[in-house]
């Protein structure tokens, strides 16, 4: 997809990652819409990007909340007159071993991870689908989307998986129309191990990170800019996955190994007559 004279909304772009992703595309010629549950950070970012010559709005949003991501697409429309491209980026993170993870702590991180990247593909892709013409909706995963092994972040994890598959399933949904892709970051420069600042009452309110995971982010993290100007190139090449980190190549050869050695020992001779049909032949 052009990326020049187009339009984009992104979530989480406050900082960090989404911000990176909303310069890149104002370098790119794209106007874009940031969207971050903080508002002033929003608009702080919109004016960096209206600076480098695109057309800009901000929008405050907690994407947890459905009626929330219509009224920030309602304004996107009316800011831009058109929207191609949304990114879900929105997400947090919070530490500690996976069996002293708080109900509400999971929910949380399930909440803004999962439920908010589903309210922007379901939202968006029903105008992208009224609105006709190209699309393209990318949702920020994680290396952990395809098995990174990280102690301590279980309810994270879980929620990059589930980022994933609804990203394939959506991508089989939507069609050549509305392309799809997946952001699979290794470890960026970013605030995330301090998202419990935002962390709503009813989970419990606002928590501190740990001061040593976010000094490990700022010791060996991607620069969040560079990030973006891959999501940009991504979607120029309507990528389905795109990776910061090329060392995850091991990480995809590993998990696909061992699911194809356990299905030819455990199947040597492969499909029998009980094997009908499988799910992806549906």
């Amino acid at each position: 997809m052009e990326l020049a004279g187009k339009s984009a909304v992104v979530t989480g772009a406050g900082s960090g990652i989404g911000r990176g992703i909303a310069l890149a595309f104002a370098d790119a010629g794209t106007n874009v819409v940031v969207v971050d549950i903080e508002g002033a950070k929003a608009e702080a970012v919109a004016a960096e990007a209206a600076a480098r010559g695109v057309r800009s709005s901000s929008f405050a949003a907690d994407v947890r909340d459905p009626a929330a991501v219509a009224a920030m697409a309602d304004h996107a429309w009316s800011a831009l007159g058109r929207i191609d491209i949304l990114c879900n980026n929105a997400g947090v993170c919070l530490t500690g071993p996976g069996f002293d993870i708080s109900d509400t702590d999971f929910r949380w991180q399930l909440d803004v991870n999962v439920v908010g990247v589903f309210n922007g593909m379901r939202e968006f892709g029903r105008r992208f689908r009224e609105q006709g013409g190209p699309a393209w909706i990318v949702s920020t995963g994680s290396h952990h989307s395809i098995g990174a092994p990280t102690r301590g972040i279980a309810a994270y994890v879980a929620s990059k998986h589930a980022v994933l598959g609804l990203s394939e399933a959506f991508r089989t949904e939507y069609g050549p129309a509305i392309g799809v892709g997946v952001l699979c970051p290794g470890i960026v420069n970013t605030s995330i191990w301090d998202a419990g600042r935002n962390r709503p009452a009813e989970y419990g309110g606002k928590v501190s990170g740990d001061p040593r995971n976010q000094q490990a982010m700022l010791d060996l993290g991607m620069n969040p800019e560079r990030v973006g100007q891959l999501v940009a190139a991504g979607i120029e090449n309507e990528d389905f996955y795109i990776w910061t980190h090329p060392q995850d190549l091991d990480l995809i050869e590993k998990r696909y190994a061992e699911g194809r050695d356990t299905i030819t020992r455990q199947w040597p001779d492969g499909p029998t007559a009980e094997h009908k049909m499988t799910p992806h032949e549906v």
